[in-house]
């Protein structure tokens, strides 16, 4: 298993989570954490890379159906071959059988290739198995042809939750307050969940909450608007709230369509985790851009910031606003100002 998206630690325990709580797997051991600089030449961030040992009773054909239903569930997108993702599940070997099909082959083809495979496997697999002296032999060699290509053990890390009520009893610590009086000595636990909440999509890579329709082609399409759609979001600047309404329209290209409800769903994705107000205007639309491949798209983003009421300015009830316009809003004067003006 290997992820370098989002968290990476938890995206492989919810995919041995998701593996363990199927009645027909049982997961014997697991190897140590290691992180591993990425190979096939796209730029990308570090993954985080495990080995799990387990017994099942289902065919090879079947596991590797779930294993490609816990790779969706943790978002995992394939675009790009050797490119980022949130987990990365192979099934390196079957026991000691062989198998090629079109669609597995054991062991793998890449096993004695790639040390980010073998170090891991290492730990788990028995010296007294078939290929245990293959593997030895392989990192010996691999270490030596390719010093640059670094595989390190790292220790595991813990529970986000715990990581963020210590960060909280610390922080209430530091401000004078003592996090064992009465009234705030849960505050650390609460916060911890809030924080699970409203940064929600900070771990995910991508919007997939959708279905698109197909309706009949015109040559006329007209404007798509959702309008007061309302977010919250956090500032990444001072981690205060902002909040708001946004206001979205698309005019649709050979009647391709998103199901009206899926818009604030993509406002919502966009707007849970830390952000600017000006960043969630332009995700939102080129997200819908990537999705549609509309005519054209338009955004505007209506909110309050904390940070500017609360300190600083102190400047009670300012709204501040942000637009962004493609397509043939971008480029059509009338267009936009019918949007606008539909929206005032």
């Amino acid at each position: 298993m290997g992820s370098n998206l989002g968290a990476r630690q938890e995206n492989i325990e919810k995919a041995l989570t998701y593996l363990g709580n199927d009645h027909q797997i049982i997961i014997d051991q697991v190897s140590d954490y290691y992180e591993t600089s990425p190979v096939g030449g796209v730029e990308q961030g570090m993954f985080l890379n495990v080995a799990a040992k387990i017994y099942t009773t289902y065919q090879p054909a079947k596991l590797l159906q779930i294993i490609h239903q816990i790779e969706a569930a943790l978002q995992r997108v394939r675009k790009v071959h050797w490119g980022p993702r949130t987990l990365d599940i192979d099934i390196i070997f079957w026991g000691t059988e062989r198998l090629n099909s079109q669609d597995l082959i054991v062991p793998h083809k890449e096993t004695f290739k790639r040390l980010f495979v073998l170090r891991p496997l290492l730990d788990i697999y028995p010296q007294t198995e078939p290929y245990f002296k293959q593997i030895t032999e392989s990192i010996a060699a691999l270490e030596q042809a390719e010093p640059q290509q670094k595989v390190t053990k790292v220790p595991q890390k813990k529970d986000s939750m715990a990581v963020i009520e210590q960060a909280v009893t610390e922080l209430l610590q530091a401000i004078g307050d003592d996090p064992q009086r009465a009234g705030i000595k849960e505050t650390p636990q609460r916060v911890a969940k809030m924080y699970q909440e409203i940064f929600s999509s900070q771990k995910q890579s991508e919007f997939q909450d959708y279905k698109i329709f197909a309706t009949p082609k015109k040559d006329n399409s007209q404007m798509v608007l959702v309008k007061n759609i309302p977010f919250y979001s956090m500032c990444e600047h001072h981690m205060l709230p902002f909040f708001g309404q946004a206001h979205v329209a698309y005019i649709p290209r050979n009647g391709k369509i998103i199901g009206l409800s899926k818009i604030p769903r993509l406002v919502d994705f966009v707007a849970r985790k830390l952000s600017l107000q000006e960043k969630i205007t332009s995700d939102v639309a080129e997200t819908l851009t990537d999705i549609l491949d509309p005519l054209g798209v338009a955004v505007v983003v209506d909110a309050r910031h904390m940070c500017i009421e609360m300190r600083g300015v102190k400047k009670s009830n300012s709204t501040t606003r942000t637009t962004y316009f493609t397509g043939n809003f971008d480029t059509d004067n009338q267009l936009r100002a019918e949007f606008l003006r539909v929206l005032n």
